[in-house]
């Protein structure tokens, strides 16, 4: 297995996260397993992409082809430093990836949930973050507005750059009336761009961990 680490200097982040997914189809082509974009924590105006292939000539071929050459040379995207990293110790098991999909808790309107408040909702998404990831997966959340064109922008970032186990759509996205169509919206991007994934949903805030269960296991 060999990586691509991938620098770059982010002047336009939406020209960048545009450009990492319009090269998904190239990559494939060469054999690319596995690709995660990362902001750099100190600096944020820097970020670097991880692309995984099974061997050194397939990522030498990606970087030869004439079609990465053209789509990295515009101005303000192109990297800074590519790096070829072959592994020094045998890979552990990759855990399976998971997502969870909800809603940001400053857009849920809690006078449709009594009892439940802000803080409370963030403390149980927390918990249901940290219960996944304990019972052996590698879980993310992606939480969202309710504006569609922002939902559709977030879960499809997620869903081409990496391959999920399952994917987790909470209670308050599928339960809400106001949110049929949201809902609907969502069960058709997932099945169009990760239809191996188990889709499942929670009951509640806290509960991710046994809806993921329910259907897959680490």
């Amino acid at each position: 297995m060999t990586t691509l680490l991938v620098r770059h200097r982010i002047t336009d982040l939406d020209a960048w996260r545009s450009l990492h997914h319009g090269l998904a189809a190239l990559r494939s082509a060469h054999g690319c397993t596995g690709a995660r974009s990362f902001h750099q924590a100190d600096e944020p105006g820097a970020g670097a992409i991880a692309l995984e292939f099974p061997t050194l000539a397939q990522a030498r071929a990606f970087l030869a082809d004439p079609a990465l050459r053209a789509a990295i040379s515009v101005p303000g995207l192109a990297p800074t430093e590519l790096v070829l990293l072959d592994p020094v110790d045998p890979p552990t098991p990759a855990r399976k990836a998971v997502l969870l999909v909800g809603f940001e808790p400053r857009v849920v309107d809690f006078s449709d949930y009594p009892g439940l408040d802000e803080a409370k909702l963030r403390a149980g998404l927390a918990a249901s973050l940290a219960a996944t990831t304990a019972a052996g997966f590698d879980a993310e959340w992606c939480l969202v507005t309710t504006d569609w064109s922002e939902v559709d922008a977030a879960v499809r970032a997620r869903l081409v750059a990496r391959d999920y186990a399952a994917v987790m759509i909470g209670a308050g996205i599928r339960t809400a009336p106001a949110h049929l169509v949201l809902f609907e919206r969502l069960i058709d991007l997932i099945h169009a761009l990760a239809p191996g994934a188990r889709l499942c949903f929670s009951t509640s805030p806290d509960s991710a961990a046994a809806a993921v269960l329910r259907w897959v296991q680490p």
